[in-house]
């Protein structure tokens, strides 16, 4: 009797390993281990067709608050205001802030957020011992342009690793070489214009 008990034990184990290493379990153990860091940091490198190297940036993220950087471009929301300073041609805009967009580039905060409902899991790739490898095709309207996603997430810390969009078979890949939260300087996620003497201003608004 005992000796069933155990292979019981054991089967109902395996059975919740199995679960737990769904696409969808993955998503939801990485969506809740971001929602508990509070304020965060994510240091990338982007990587597009033809470009001899990749291009580095970063993502400061509060709650609904972001700043995103790379090279000369840098955008910011805070709790009324989207901004972007556009350092090569001298520009500061100002707009809505856009609090629905799920692409990295508009709006951080909503960029590893895969809810089931605007998301489908195609593929679920367990080969590689280091990372999670999952293919995402997302719903229409959710990401326009972007026919499906590409999503790697490390086994040991539950944080993306490389996010990548296929934009018509264009693939943009953002590899990520940091994920961890961080303290918040004051005013961070605000536009100081002093800072940009000389800039247009252009205000969409």
């Amino acid at each position: 009797m005992k000796r069933y008990v155990i292979l019981l034990w054991a089967l109902c184990a395996s059975l919740a390993v199995g679960a737990q290493n769904s696409g969808e379990e993955v998503l939801r153990s990485m969506g809740e281990k971001i929602a508990a860091m509070g304020p965060y940091r994510v240091d990338f490198t982007l990587e597009m067709p033809g470009a001899e190297s990749g291009s580095k940036g970063y993502c400061v993220v509060d709650g609904e608050k972001f700043v995103i950087a790379i090279e000369d471009l840098k955008q910011g929301r805070n709790e009324e205001l989207l901004w972007t300073v556009n350092g090569t041609n001298r520009e500061i805009s100002l707009d809505e802030p856009k609090p629905h967009s799920r692409s990295l580039f508009d709006n951080p905060t909503k960029a590893f957020d895969f809810a089931e409902e605007l998301f489908k899991v195609e593929s679920f790739d367990q080969d590689d011992k280091a990372v999670w490898e999952l293919i995402l095709l997302p719903n229409s309207g959710v990401l326009d342009g972007v026919e499906r996603i590409v999503l790697k997430v490390g086994r040991k810390t539950n944080l993306p690793t490389l996010l990548g969009y296929d934009l018509s078979g264009m693939g943009l890949f953002v590899r990520i070489d940091k994920f961890a939260p961080c303290k918040l300087s004051e005013g961070v996620f605000n536009l100081n214009a002093a800072d940009y003497e000389g800039y247009e201003i252009i205000d969409f608004r």
